[in-house]
């Protein structure tokens, strides 16, 4: 255990790769900010109410806790007994990895499944499959606002012809990435076929010629995996709430902008906050390199709350705060869970 524990360390270790690419991210910021009136960005957010600041990050909080529950509430479904706080703990360091390392979130999903095997002796399919349906789950909420404010800001707002082009491209991406996940739930098979096709290709890379462990253990994990599939499909009660757990997720994890902009006395429609949370969430886990995307999403968020008829200063100070709150902060009290986990280990 103490050795898993250290190769998943290890992982998350800054390399040359990592710092040059976080550089990179920090240098855009730099000169975003420069050419975005730094003083006048700087006012805007010392005048700003702390009060609805602290709300925003409170939102932010509470929203991982429900996202926990939702998350628990299948792992009890399937009879996989893990504690709240250990559950709570993992969800924080998944976050860290998510941000820390771009992979679509795949970086943070893996050790969730790492963790809960390790914490509670469990096969990894069956856990595997929670963590497929939770995110199929809280997919649903991001799917259905994020297409609903997107097409809003089409619709409210006069567009350059290229940004709305991208809105409709990001909208389909959104509803085809939603169908895909949909289908290897319903056709777990698909799933399996590609696993084991990548197993072969693993094989072949290191010459084996007799059948593998690695061959033995996907096909013990995937059984597993379907089986959980079939089990939590059963169960609708379970399923039900996990969602309805979700949705309150999604809408907290968005009211962060919300409050944000309440503190600066700048209140905006909730459609807007949708759609630009959107597309800054999308941007921030294209698996790129760089740290949160630091410097890209900041830039491209204030931009569409500038083309959205918000004065500029209040735009960034608006977008700096929120991601304060959404990526440093997060990444903050995720990496101090990791690092206290680590010592527990």
């Amino acid at each position: 255990m103490v050795t898993e524990t250290a190769s998943i360390e290890s992982g998350l270790r800054f390399t040359k790769k990592h710092i040059a690419l976080l550089s990179i991210g920090l240098f855009i910021l730099t000169i975003f900010m420069i050419f975005s009136d730094i003083n006048s960005v700087i006012e805007v957010m010392l005048a700003s109410d702390k009060i609805n600041f602290f709300l925003g990050f409170t939102s932010m909080f509470v929203g991982v806790i429900f996202y926990t529950i939702s998350w628990l509430l299948l792992l009890n479904s399937s009879g996989i007994k893990l504690k709240f706080l250990r559950a709570f703990e993992s969800v924080w360091i998944s976050v860290f990895f998510n941000i820390m390392v771009p992979t679509a979130s795949i970086s943070g999903e893996v050790f969730r499944v790492w963790y809960t095997v390790r914490e509670t002796n469990s096969g990894y399919g069956n856990v595997a499959a929670t963590v497929f349906i939770h995110r199929i789950l809280c997919f649903i909420p991001f799917m259905l606002g994020s297409i609903l404010g997107l097409i809003y800001f089409l619709i409210a707002y006069s567009l350059p012809t290229y940004l709305s082009t991208i809105l409709i491209f990001v909208s389909t991406l959104i509803g085809l990435g939603f169908l895909l996940l949909l289908m290897l739930w319903i056709k777990p098979k698909i799933t399996i076929r590609i696993a084991f096709k990548i197993a072969g290709f693993i094989e072949k890379l290191i010459h084996k010629e007799n059948p593998s462990r690695l061959r033995a253990s996907l096909q013990k994990a995937f059984d597993e995996f379907e089986f959980s599939l079939k089990t939590l499909g059963l169960d609708r009660r379970p399923l039900l709430l996990s969602l309805i757990f979700a949705i309150f997720f999604w809408f907290l994890d968005v009211a962060v902008a919300y409050f944000v902009f309440q503190s600066l006395n700048y209140p905006v429609p909730f459609a807007l906050i949708v759609a630009v949370y959107t597309i800054g969430i999308t941007v921030q886990i294209v698996p790129v390199g760089i740290p949160g995307m630091v410097g890209v999403v900041e830039t491209i968020m204030s931009g569409l709350y500038t083309l959205a008829g918000i004065p500029l200063n209040v735009s960034v100070a608006a977008t700096m705060m929120i991601r304060v709150i959404m990526m440093w902060l997060e990444a903050l009290i995720g990496g101090i869970v990791f690092i206290l986990y680590t010592r527990r280990s």
